[in-house]
């Protein structure tokens, strides 16, 4: 029995469709990957925004509070309504006492956003002591 010529034909067109199919399929998923990484990282930044503008709020309040009360000593501020798309924001406010090396009181204020309370990745952290003139 002789193989005809037009069924070997119809067996090499497809090797070069494969190929072209599978290199599509690699550079489709490598875009999906960069798509959901820059995704990610846009995310990450305005979760940085939120922590820092929620820190710049807790040292207005600690100045203010400082001026009005000698004898403050710090707070935990929860957001009873959390920003958009997060499960918790916090501000801890701490007056630390004047040591040895410093003269003055510090106020320590730390600011922490979560977005997902399951996963301790998401959460992001800002902090910053300053000294307080009384």
């Amino acid at each position: 029995m002789k193989r005809s010529t037009s069924q070997s034909r119809r067996g090499t067109v497809i090797i070069p469709v494969l190929v072209c199919m599978g290199f599509t399929t690699s550079v489709l998923l490598g875009c999906v990957h960069m798509s959901l990484n820059m995704r990610r990282g846009l995310r990450q930044d305005k979760q940085m925004d939120q922590t820092h503008w929620l820190l710049e709020a807790g040292i207005r309040k600690g100045f203010e509070n400082t001026k009005s009360n000698p004898t403050y000593e710090g707070e935990l501020i929860m957001l009873s309504q959390s920003l958009a798309n997060l499960d918790r924001a916090v501000i801890e406010i701490k007056i630390l006492p004047a040591t040895d090396l410093e003269k003055a009181k510090r106020m320590k204020v730390v600011a922490t956003i979560q977005k997902n309370t399951s996963k301790p990745e998401t959460t992001t952290v800002r902090s910053i002591t300053l000294r307080v003139n009384e």
